[in-house]
């Protein structure tokens, strides 16, 4: 395993206590500093059947592209029995007059039949101002949707996702076959944006405020001298790193030799807070922030934009085991991080990745449905936070995308309850238009002997999470991303001393390294099981 940049650390963990605390090491950047003061607060009672722990959440969305005005009828149109019209045209459903009857405006179609999530449908009759072309999904000819529409990101999918008269996708994100989407232009990289950061014995900070939302970021690794490069943004998230061919591979900096430049373009969530939405750490730095870090990080150029409405986001609902971590450090720092804070590196320009993973976070507990695991300050209703779904609910536009993953810290929930929970997201997903994933959990690092055991998040009435998990995705026609099966084979394969290795806690909380690997399972998943758009963005 390759460390690249070490930074300091004080990582407290008390496995008898119920709640763990992970104190945020130094700021990164001495010249333009993240406060990262954090709390990882966690539960632990036991072996994989019974033991519990808590979890944690992330980002905003843009609103959806519509599709052009199209449909006009032109003027000129011909009477039916030699009457003439007044005004021309012809009405929308090719209308004549039927004995020289005079019509004054002709039918001229107002909107044009445009589809908010697919391009401009003109049924019969009536030619589109301009082509009708979408802004990023499809392009139609004289308003007429040439294959029966194109999702926003992502073409057709075979299960549940066909696209229908129009450009509606009844019940997207389904796996199967799809057309990715011609991305746009990311912004030109220059050296007067770049003299806006600024370089310290750590590496390259670059603070370009702003308000919360999603930027386009695109730049020039490299320089006069060789180079050692890693790319973070906001509160630690792990953007760009050299590539990881496969799962357990070490995580490296990106190389380039005298000389040499490097471009590539990313799209960076902005939030506020950075990280955990409803948890006692810093907010960060406001507005866009890029860290260039590594033995010797070259950056020659950069630059920025606000992304395009219409670009898709991938949401990110998840306990603690997959929040933005504060401090989480770079690769081979044994502190606490989150998978999701590790997933963006593996996603090119023109998707964003907002995690709003909260450690104790919780499908749902309330007086109506079951109450939170006590001391109850230590969890959060995902469901009811105003800060966690209230939140995403209203950014949500077609195209995007929801990975829902719970289960360490529904501790007392009964299988039923717990599974008409995970169906209100996706319901409430599928409303919005965006597209529902469900994952199963990482496993606690129990083993037998040098196998990892295999039973793994049954709460205390016995309810086989995971299962569950599964069971509700087929019932859906969901696409379930299995990361407790996966990690359970891959952990067996390095046997006892994995718990050393990958968890930070020793139990439940990962350090960066595996997290790097569940990040590394999940992005093999979506492309194993074609999932679309997210599959169409992938590096």
């Amino acid at each position: 395993m390759m460390s690249i940049y070490v930074r300091a650390k004080n990582t407290i963990h008390d496995s008898s206590a119920r709640c763990e605390r992970g104190h945020s090491r130094r700021l990164l950047f001495a010249a333009t500093a993240l406060a990262s003061l954090g709390l990882a607060c966690s539960s632990s009672s036991g072996n994989g059947s019974t033991g519990q722990v808590t979890g944690g959440s992330g980002g905003s969305g843009q609103a959806a592209g519509g599709a052009g005005m199209g449909g006009v009828a032109a003027s000129g149109g011909s009477n039916g029995t030699g009457g003439s019209t007044a005004a021309g045209g012809s009405v929308a459903t090719g209308g004549s007059t039927a004995k020289g009857g005079t019509t004054t405006t002709a039918g001229t179609v107002s909107a044009g039949g445009s589809v908010s999530t697919g391009g401009v449908a003109v049924t019969t009759g009536g030619s589109s101002a301009s082509g009708g072309s979408t802004p990023r999904g499809g392009t139609t000819t004289a308003g007429t949707v040439s294959a029966g529409g194109s999702t926003p990101r992502g073409g057709t999918t075979a299960t549940a996702g066909t696209v229908s008269t129009g450009g509606s996708v009844p019940v997207a994100g389904s796996t199967g076959t799809g057309v990715c989407p011609t991305v746009g232009q990311p912004p030109t990289p220059d050296t007067a944006t770049r003299a806006k950061c600024t370089s310290t014995s750590t590496g390259i900070a670059c603070h370009f405020g702003g308000n919360p939302g999603n930027y386009d970021v695109s730049f020039n690794l490299g320089g006069t001298s060789a180079g050692q490069t890693q790319v973070q943004a906001e509160t630690w998230r792990e953007m760009l790193a050299a590539p990881v061919a496969a799962v357990g591979d070490a995580v490296a900096s990106i190389a380039t030799t005298a000389g040499q430049k490097l471009p590539y373009s990313m799209t960076v969530n902005v939030r506020d807070p950075e990280g955990q939405p409803d948890w006692t750490v810093s907010a960060g730095t406001p507005g866009l922030d890029m860290y260039f870090i590594g033995s010797s990080p070259q950056l020659d150029s950069i630059a920025y934009a606000p992304a395009a409405a219409s670009e898709p986001v991938l949401y990110i609902l998840t306990d603690s085991t997959g929040c933005d971590q504060p401090g989480s450090g770079t690769p081979g720092n044994t502190s606490t991080a989150g998978w999701g804070q590790w997933l963006p590196q593996f996603f090119n320009y023109g998707i964003s990745v907002a995690n709003y993973g909260n450690s104790g976070g919780l499908t749902e507990c309330s007086a109506a449905t079951v109450a939170c695991p006590s001391p109850a300050t230590n969890y959060r209703s995902f469901y009811d936070d105003p800060k966690m779904w209230p939140a995403i609910k209203p950014l949500l536009k077609a195209g995007d995308v929801v990975l829902i993953e719970f289960a360490h810290n529904d501790k007392v929930s009964p299988q039923a309850v717990f599974e008409a929970n995970l169906l209100k997201y996706i319901t409430e997903t599928k409303a919005a238009g965006a597209i529902p994933i469900l994952a199963t959990p990482i496993p606690r690092c129990n083993f037998t002997g040098n196998t990892m055991n295999s039973s793994q998040i049954v709460n205390s009435l016995q309810v086989d999470l995971p299962a569950s998990i599964r069971s509700v995705g087929a019932a859906n026609n969901i696409p379930v991303i299995e990361i407790t099966k996966t990690a359970v084979a891959f952990f067996s394969t390095v046997g006892a001393s994995s718990c050393s290795k990958y968890w930070a806690d020793g139990v439940t909380h990962m350090n960066t390294v595996g997290a790097n690997v569940v990040a590394t399972m999940i992005r093999d998943q979506i492309k194993s099981l074609n999932i679309y758009p997210l599959v169409c963005y992938l590096r």
